[in-house]
């Protein structure tokens, strides 16, 4: 029993997920920790995008697309550099989230417990944020961030998920669209136990929902943790 453990536990940390992806230019890095890197050699990246409007966005990114059926439902993925793209995944719904990880584990032919552990994003904002006043734009991210803790959650508790689930996001601590207050409260009120941010700041290349700016930032890494 204690060299199944060690396996596993060897197996979550070459594996990770990240969320609300846009051009493949500028995903996340999913190898970044506190205090250093940790290689991910198994990586799954959803996008909130169908893929017949992301195609249409990043139209010179080279693709191998695919069709998956999950419970019914035909999800569309892709092989983007080596990596499992899933599009159409709303990350508030724990369901898009099983969908999404059941996929990547079908193609990758390992336990879907494993995309649970560790999750990244960054930015992440709610469509049409540039309506939105700063106060209600916040307040909507909060909503965001909040949503998505939920539904990875719930989403590990599907897969029978025990232990800790750690969520890593980059953004800056002063981001005017939702300031790192705000983010951890969020955080907290998605049953994030704990939630801490690294002293490293980070220079990262971000781009806009609709794929027509990108701007290169100063940033910071968050992390929070559920336990389930």
């Amino acid at each position: 029993m204690e060299k199944k453990k060690k396996a596993n536990s060897m197996l979550f940390e070459t594996v990770a997920t990240s969320m609300a992806e846009g051009s493949p230019k500028f995903k996340m890095d999913v190898s970044l920790v506190f205090g250093g890197r940790k290689e991910r050699e198994k990586v799954l990246r959803t996008c909130f995008d169908s893929i017949e409007v992301w195609s249409k966005k990043y139209a010179s990114v080279g693709a191998s697309p695919f069709e998956c059926e999950i419970n019914s439902k035909t999800n569309f993925a892709a092989i983007i550099e080596g990596e499992v793209w899933v599009f159409g995944v709303d990350s508030t719904n724990y369901l898009d989230i099983v969908a999404a990880v059941t996929v990547a584990a079908k193609w990758y032919k390992v336990s879907p417990q494993a995309f649970m552990r560790n999750i990244y994003t960054k930015n992440l904002n709610m469509e049409g944020e540039h309506l939105m006043e700063t106060a209600a734009l916040i307040q909507a991210n909060k909503s965001l961030y909040t949503g998505v803790s939920l539904a990875i959650q719930e989403a590990a508790k599907y897969f029978g998920v025990v232990g800790e689930v750690d969520f890593w996001i980059m953004s800056n601590s002063k981001n005017p669209k939702i300031p790192k207050p705000d983010l951890h409260q969020a955080l907290r009120e998605g049953g994030a136990v704990g939630s801490a941010v690294a002293k490293k700041n980070y220079r990262y290349t971000s781009g806009s929902n609709d794929g027509k700016e990108r701007r290169q930032i100063i940033t910071h890494l968050h992390l929070a943790k559920f336990n389930i």
